[in-house]
C-alpha cells in the first residue's frame, strides 16, 4: 500500500473491534462508527459459563481484551451515539455523511467500509402461546445472560429453583415467519446455562425441550456429552402453550408434545428460559439501501461466494450481520473480512 489507506469499520461489536484491530495492525487508519453510547454489541450482554474455574468456552471473556486494546490504539478513531445517513461514491471510495449525537454532523472520506452491524435478538412476545412478558417465570436466553452477568449465582436464588426448563428454537427455524434457518448459538448457549444451573443447583431438575440439538461448534461436543452425564434431561417436544400453574400458582406450566412418547404432557416449572433466536437488525434494509446491497431470502447481508465481499467494491461485511455466529465465528469471520479489505486495499494501490 502506497499511502496509509483509511477504513470505515460500522458497528463496534466484537466483529467491528476485530476488524478495525486487525486493519490498524497493518497500517490502515480506523473509523470506528457505533450506533450506542458504549462499545461491545451484543457481546456485553454475554455472562461467563465457567463450571468451577473451568471454561465453557462460550466466548464471553473475549471481549474484555479487545475493548482495552481499542483504547491503547494509535488510529483508530471512535465515533459512539453515531450513524451514517447518506453514503456517495467518490473516486473509487466513499464519502460517508455522519449524524453524531455529540458534534456537529459530519463527513468521513475513506477508502473501504466494513459492516459489523450484527443482529437482533428475536423479539419473544411474538411467540403469544408462550406468555413472555405475562408470565413473570418466563424469560428468555439473553435476559438470563445479562442478570447472571451482573449478579452472578444470586440472580434467581430468591425462587427456590427446583425445576428449569429451557425452550429451544423459540423464533428459529420457522418458515411461516421467515426464519427458516438455524441461529446456530441457541443450543450451545443453553447447554452451557443448563449445566451452570446444574452445578449451582446439583438437586434440581433441569431440562431442555428440543427438536434437537446441533453440537457443531468448538469444543461443543464435550459440552454435550458432559451435559447428559450431568443428569441434565433433553425432551423432543416443544411446548404448544405456557400459562399459570392452577396448583401452584407461583409456578409456570406447559403443554407439550412428547415425541417420543407419542403423547400430550404437562408439567410446572419454576423458571422457563426461551432460547431465542438471532435475526437481522431492524435497521437492516435502511443500511442495505445506503451502500446498495443485497439481501439473502432471510434478511442477511448478502455477499460473494467468500462471504465478506459483496457486488459493491470496497464495501465488506463482518459477523453476524452476514449470517447467526457466535463469538468466536464472528470473530473469525472478521479476520477473513479484514484480509479480504486488505488484499482490495493492496491492489488498489492505497
Amino acid at each position: 500500500m502506497q499511502k496509509q489507506p483509511k477504513v470505515a469499520v460500522i458497528g463496534g461489536g466484537i466483529a467491528g473491534l476485530t476488524v478495525a484491530l486487525n486493519l490498524v495492525q497493518r497500517g490502515a487508519q480506523i473509523a470506528l462508527l457505533e450506533r450506542e453510547s458504549i462499545l461491545g454489541g451484543n457481546a456485553l450482554t454475554v455472562c461467563c459459563k465457567a463450571l468451577e474455574g473451568k471454561c465453557q468456552l462460550c466466548g464471553g471473556c473475549l471481549l474484555a481484551d479487545r475493548l482495552a486494546a481499542i483504547k491503547e490504539a494509535r488510529d483508530i478513531a471512535v465515533f459512539t451515539n453515531t450513524t451514517v445517513t447518506r453514503v456517495k461514491r467518490v473516486g473509487g471510495g466513499f464519502v460517508l455523511d455522519l449524524a453524531v449525537a455529540w458534534a456537529p454532523d459530519t463527513t468521513l472520506a475513506v477508502d473501504a467500509v466494513i459492516l459489523a452491524t450484527g443482529f437482533d435478538h428475536v423479539d419473544a412476545h411474538t411467540k403469544g402461546p408462550y406468555g413472555y412478558g405475562i408470565l413473570p417465570n418466563v424469560t428468555t436466553g439473553e435476559e438470563v445472560e445479562k442478570r447472571l452477568r451482573q449478579n452472578g449465582r444470586s440472580a434467581y436464588e430468591s425462587l427456590g429453583l427446583r425445576k428449569v426448563a429451557f425452550i429451544q428454537c423459540v423464533g428459529s427455524r420457522d418458515e411461516h415467519v421467515g426464519r427458516g434457518y438455524c441461529s446456530q448459538v441457541c443450543c450451545r448457549y443453553a447447554v452451557r446455562l443448563a449445566r451452570l444451573f446444574k452445578s449451582w443447583y446439583p438437586e434440581a431438575e433441569v431440562t431442555i425441550f428440543k427438536m434437537d440439538i446441533q453440537t457443531s461448534g468448538r469444543d461443543f461436543d464435550p459440552t454435550w456429552q458432559a451435559a447428559h452425564k450431568e443428569g441434565i434431561r433433553f425432551v423432543a417436544g416443544l411446548p404448544a402453550v405456557i400459562r399459570r400453574s392452577t396448583e401452584a400458582p407461583g409456578r409456570a406450566a406447559f403443554i407439550y408434545d412428547d415425541i417420543l412418547a407419542g403423547k400430550l404432557a404437562q408439567e410446572d416449572f419454576d423458571l422457563i428460559i426461551l432460547s431465542v433466536g438471532m435475526q437481522p437488525r431492524r435497521d437492516a434494509d435502511r443500511v442495505a439501501d445506503l451502500f446498495g446491497l443485497n439481501r439473502d431470502p432471510y434478511g442477511f447481508f448478502a455477499t460473494n461466494d467468500d462471504e465478506t465481499s459483496t457486488l459493491i467494491p470496497g464495501v465488506f461485511v463482518a459477523g453476524s450481520c452476514q449470517a447467526p455466529r457466535s463469538i468466536a465465528e464472528s470473530i473469525a469471520h472478521a479476520q477473513k473480512a479484514a484480509e479480504a479489505c486488505y488484499v482490495y486495499l493492496q491492489e488498489r494501490g492505497s
